[in-house]
Order: structure tokens, then C-alpha cells, then sequence
């Protein structure tokens, strides 16, 4: 009867023992497809890199199989902003077992984007990529300075109303007072002239250089007055996403707002959705020629009930 009791264990142990020797490693079992790169122009790269906002890349590449045929290659990078995309080759011929090809584009993104090439078979199955990749880093070409808060202007207090977009903080009146040369505007804000919003603050903008000073209880005749100028606020609905994915290095911001009419002094909002409201972006350039965008987060008041406005700030270094 014992005997009996060990002959189904057996035969469980030699059946599995069977399909161990049968079944693929998992770890070698795409080792047949190789890929590799190769240095074929002054623009090529055949290992993760750091280049600049404006430069060319190319990468040169071949994807090898030395015993499944490939009936497609894939082209797989990320973009820095967590999508990717996929282009999808197909394989003909004699270059089902070697195929060579070139990605080019110009680096006009801060960070990186890694590219990944894999082949296919016939039931279009992923049949390896080298287990490599390369990566290319765009060199930081812009600062963002993120959820800087404008206090409106209260007579008596010293609140932040104040920013310099070159430095990226802000000051009080006083504080302001001291170095003017690097402030860019102050915020000023008045009551909704609709009598049904009349208790809403509007919040606009000013540059220094303005003809009619809208804070009377601050004096700013001595003060250095920087010629910065602004463009109309912008009420697109995917200003966000310009503001997130758009503008993603010096020269997008640059070619994004020299396509706009930045002649602006200040933003003359007289309702709460105008000016400075939430979700709006206004282009900058400063005295010195450097171009930037403002993204509006929310205009709120914090536990102190201080109202302010919160503004992201993207400008080319």
C-alpha cells in the first residue's frame, strides 16, 4: 500500500520535471534579437546623452534577429511629460533578419526622453529589443518658479505684491522699495462692477512704467521702473496644457510668444474672470529679451483671510 501512495508523487515529480526542461528561461529568452548603434554624423549619439535645447540628434540604429524573421520593428520613446509614443517599421525582404534605420529631431524639450527599438515576428509578438535603450537629456533652458502668491494691496499692512520674474520671489512694498531694479509688477486689485459680483476682487497686473499709478497709497516715484511688457491675458481652455506641455523649453516659450502681441503695460480686468483669474496665461518679455509665460493657478485667501492670487512662472534662462 505504500508503495501504491508514492507512485502518483512520482509521476506528479516526473511530468513536472518534464515541463521544466521543456519551457523557456525567461531571462534568455529574447537574447536572439539584438540591437545597436552606430555613429554615422556629426549629430549621432550611441549612448545616453546630454545636449541642448535647439540641438539636432540623430541615432543610427539596426535591429538584428538571427533566427525568427522580424515582420516589424517599433520605435517606442517616452517625452519627458508621462506619455510616449510608438512608430511601427515594417520589415520586408532581406531585412527581415537586419534592419537599419535613423531617428532625427531637433531637442526642444528640458529632460529627458528615452528610445526604445524592438522587433516583431509574423503573429506580430514582441520578440526582444537587446534589452537596451538610450536616453537623451535636454540641458535645463528655462526656470519655472511654481505657486508664487501676490497679496492684494491693503492701505496699512505690508503684505507680498510684488514679484521679480528674474529671480522668482516676492516682495512687500517695503522690501520692494530696496530693489527696485529687479521688480518686473506689482498686482492691484478693485471690486467687480457688477452688482451682483460686487463683493469678488479683480486682480490685474501692472509694470512699474505705467502711466497711471493704480495704488495711491504706495509712492514709487523714486523707484528704478523696469520696461517689462506683457501680452493680453489668454482665456484659451487648454491654457494649462500649453502652460504644462507646450512650453517645455527656451525656444518653444520663445516661439510661443513672440507669436503673440506683448505690448502691454498692465491687464485692465474690471470683472472677476478677467485680469488674473484662474486658469488664464499671459506672455512676458523682460528688458533684457528674455521671454516667459505666467499661468494663473487660483486667486483665494489663505487661514490669515489674506486674499491672493497664485501665478506659476516659466522663463528662458
Amino acid at each position: 500500500m505504500k508503495i501504491a501512495r508514492l507512485i502518483p508523487l512520482f509521476a506528479i515529480l516526473l511530468a513536472f520535471s518534464a515541463c521544466k526542461k521543456e519551457s523557456e528561461n525567461i531571462f534568455n529568452m529574447f537574447d536572439d534579437v539584438k540591437v545597436t548603434f552606430h555613429n554615422n554624423s556629426e549629430y549621432a549619439i550611441v549612448e545616453d546623452a546630454v545636449v541642448n535645447d535647439g540641438d539636432s540628434v540623430h541615432i543610427h540604429f539596426t535591429v538584428t534577429s538571427a533566427k525568427e524573421e522580424m515582420m516589424a520593428v517599433v520605435v517606442d520613446s517616452t517625452n519627458g511629460t508621462g506619455t510616449w509614443s510608438t512608430r511601427q517599421i515594417l520589415v520586408t525582404g532581406a531585412d527581415r533578419h537586419s534592419y537599419s534605420g535613423v531617428v532625427k529631431f531637433k531637442m526642444q524639450r528640458d529632460g529627458k526622453m528615452t528610445f526604445r527599438f524592438y522587433a516583431l515576428n509574423d503573429m506580430n509578438v514582441y520578440i526582444g529589443d537587446g534589452y537596451t535603450s538610450i536616453t537623451v537629456e535636454g540641458a535645463p533652458s528655462y526656470t519655472l518658479f511654481a505657486d508664487r502668491r501676490l497679496y492684494a494691496p491693503v492701505e496699512g499692512e505690508d503684505n507680498p505684491s510684488f514679484l521679480s520674474l528674474s529671480t522668482g520671489k516676492t516682495y512687500s512694498y517695503s522690501e520692494a522699495a530696496a530693489v527696485s531694479d529687479q521688480i518686473d509688477f506689482g498686482i492691484d486689485t478693485i471690486y467687480d462692477t457688477r452688482d451682483i459680483y460686487s463683493t469678488y476682487l479683480v486682480y490685474n497686473l501692472y509694470a512699474l512704467t505705467v502711466e497711471n499709478y493704480p495704488v495711491p497709497y504706495y509712492n514709487v516715484s523714486g523707484w528704478t521702473k523696469r520696461e517689462t511688457k506683457f501680452s493680453a491675458p489668454i482665456t484659451a481652455s487648454n491654457a494649462y496644457t500649453t502652460f504644462t506641455r507646450t512650453l517645455v523649453s527656451s525656444s518653444k516659450i520663445e516661439q510661443q510668444a513672440s507669436s503673440q502681441a506683448i505690448n502691454r503695460q498692465q491687464t485692465d480686468g474690471v470683472i472677476y474672470t478677467e485680469g488674473l483669474a484662474a486658469a488664464r496665461m499671459i506672455y512676458f518679455q523682460t528688458p533684457e529679451g528674455k521671454y516667459g509665460a505666467i499661468y494663473v493657478n487660483q486667486a483665494t485667501r489663505d487661514q490669515q483671510n489674506r486674499y491672493y492670487v497664485s501665478l506659476d512662472v516659466k522663463i528662458q534662462k
